[in-house]
Formats: C-alpha cells, sequence, structure tokens
C-alpha cells in the first residue's frame, strides 16, 4: 500500500515537472516572440524617422546645429516640450540665438508634422536628436567635398592640410560645417587624432591662421593679381 502510494506521488511528480517545464518553455517562446516584435516595430519606427529626417533636411542645412553646445540646448528644448515646459536660457550667444529661432520657427513644425503621421517623440528624444544630426552631419561632408574636392593628398603632414584648408575655403573657414567637415575629413585621411574635438580644431586652425598672416597675405595679393591681364 505505501510503495502504491509512493509510485503515484512519483508519477504526479513527474507531470507536475513535465507540465512546469512546458509552462516554462512557453513562456520563453512567447518572450522571445515579444522582443522580436519590439525589434521589428523599433526598426520600423527607426526606417520612418530615416526617411522623413532626410526629406527634411533636403529643404534646410542648419549646419549651426553640428556645435555640441547646440546638442545640449536642443536635448533641452526637446525634453522641455514633451513634458510641456518652457526651456529658456537667460544668457544666449549669437550661435544660441540661432538654436533657438531654427527651433521655434522650423524644428517644432517638422516635428508637429511627425507626431500628426504616428511618431511619439516623447521618450525618444535622444533617438530623434541623434538620427537629426547624424543625417545633418553626413549630408554636411557630402556637400563639402564636393564643393572642395580632395584637396589633400595621401601622407600629408597636419600643418600641410591646414595650410590647404585655407588655400580652398577661402569664405566662412570658421562655420560649424566647415570646421565638422574637416574634422571628419582629416579622420578619414589618418591625419588628425580621432579624440580632437572641433573646438580643438578650431583654436588649431586660428593658431596656425595667426602665425602665418604674412604668408596668407601675399597669397591673396597673388591671386588679386593673377586676375588682372
Amino acid at each position: 500500500m505505501f510503495q502504491t502510494l509512493i509510485r503515484k506521488f512519483e508519477a504526479k511528480q513527474a507531470v507536475w515537472a513535465k507540465e512546469t517545464q512546458q509552462r516554462i518553455m512557453e513562456y520563453a517562446e512567447q518572450e522571445r516572440m515579444r522582443a522580436l516584435e519590439e525589434m521589428e516595430q523599433e526598426q520600423q519606427r527607426q526606417h520612418f524617422l530615416n526617411v522623413e529626417v532626410d526629406k527634411y533636411l533636403r529643404t534646410v542645412h542648419p549646419t549651426f546645429l553640428l556645435k555640441p553646445e547646440a546638442y545640449k540646448a536642443l536635448m533641452n528644448m526637446l525634453l522641455a516640450r514633451s513634458e510641456g515646459l518652457v526651456s529658456l536660457s537667460v544668457t544666449m550667444t549669437k550661435e544660441m540665438r540661432k538654436v533657438y529661432s531654427f527651433y521655434h520657427n522650423e524644428l517644432v513644425i517638422f516635428l508637429r508634422l511627425l507626431e500628426k503621421k504616428g511618431y511619439q517623440l516623447a521618450g525618444k528624444e535622444e533617438e530623434f536628436l541623434t538620427t537629426f544630426l547624424t543625417k545633418l552631419r553626413e549630408n554636411n561632408y557630402k556637400q563639402c567635398l564636393e564643393q572642395y574636392g580632395d584637396f589633400v593628398p595621401e601622407n600629408a603632414t597636419i600643418l600641410e592640410a591646414f595650410e590647404l584648408y585655407f588655400d580652398v575655403v577661402e569664405d566662412f573657414k570658421y562655420d560649424s560645417g566647415n570646421v565638422d567637415f574637416f574634422a571628419t575629413y582629416l579622420n578619414t585621411k589618418g591625419i588628425a587624432d580621432f579624440t580632437w574635438t572641433k573646438a580643438r580644431l578650431k583654436r588649431k586652425l586660428k593658431q596656425y591662421e595667426n602665425a602665418n598672416k604674412d604668408q596668407f597675405k601675399l597669397k591673396q595679393l597673388e591671386k588679386r593679381l593673377e586676375n588682372i591681364s
């Protein structure tokens, strides 16, 4: 009798163990399907954002947003917008005023359009801004490369690269777009250390220009005289 009860109990244990294992497998499968569904939704959302940002940046080219301080300012404004607040700055530089003006007069309209199409910005501010600035940087690099060409030869020194930069970029040498382009361009050439910040590169360019201002004046005069027949 006692042995019979033990065998029945062991049989029930086996059934319970099998049912538990089955539930674990079913739960794992549900979690896998949920993760795949979330991944697919994420990919669809990112694809939608990439397409819409790409189209929008064909209509505007705000390269001043490539400055690090512009990223911080924009992020604060996006977060404030999601929270229903107003992002204010007591003191603003000329560049920051451009950022605020672009945000309030341009970007918020684009954000409304995205939301109208189903994109939810709240909680996705970093995703949006990263996508926006990445595409802006890509577009800026392509445009500058088309405009200035591949002007630095292989194995050039950093000083030779600086000299050639001032030769081809005659106007807006310290514009955010041009400096951002030049930093990426130097890295692709393997000339400058990729840890250089844009601010440091800008300081180095100014130092180089000040140290060679007489040479630059001579070159400018030569160019003017070449145009006189």
